[in-house]
């Protein structure tokens, strides 16, 4: 979504962007994780509950840098790895940060809906 679009736009072409409606789906699934207490935010957070021996879905900006995503491709285990169309950006804004980078989803319900979503 960009600035000034109203969730759920339809483009100029009169097509629904399916990609679009998913990450606006995710959008909600990820606001409601986190109101839950399910949602680590931020690179360090992740990497805790994966040293912890937690198996957490990683969410992952589709700008993230080259370099964090090196090290997260080193996380073992985790429950999956999730590419959204969203950028740093667009998941801090949407989680109240500046910038967010990965999220790691930690209930198994919230895991099971992104993945419903086709992700």
């Amino acid at each position: 979504m960009t600035a000034g679009e109203k969730p759920g736009a339809v483009p100029e072409s009169g097509e629904p962007d399916p990609a679009r409606e998913r990450d606006e789906s995710l959008s909600r699934l990820l606001g409601l994780a986190q109101r839950a207490g399910r949602l680590a935010v931020g690179f360090s957070a992740v990497e805790r509950l994966v040293q912890r021996g937690e198996r957490p879905l990683l969410v992952l900006a589709v700008d993230v840098g080259p370099g964090q995503l090196s090290r997260i491709e080193r996380w073992t285990p985790v429950n999956g790895l999730v590419r959204t169309g969203m950028g740093v950006d667009e998941l801090g804004a949407l989680l109240g940060r500046d910038k967010v980078a990965v999220l790691g989803v930690t209930d198994p319900g919230f895991v099971k809906g992104i993945g419903k979503l086709g992700y």
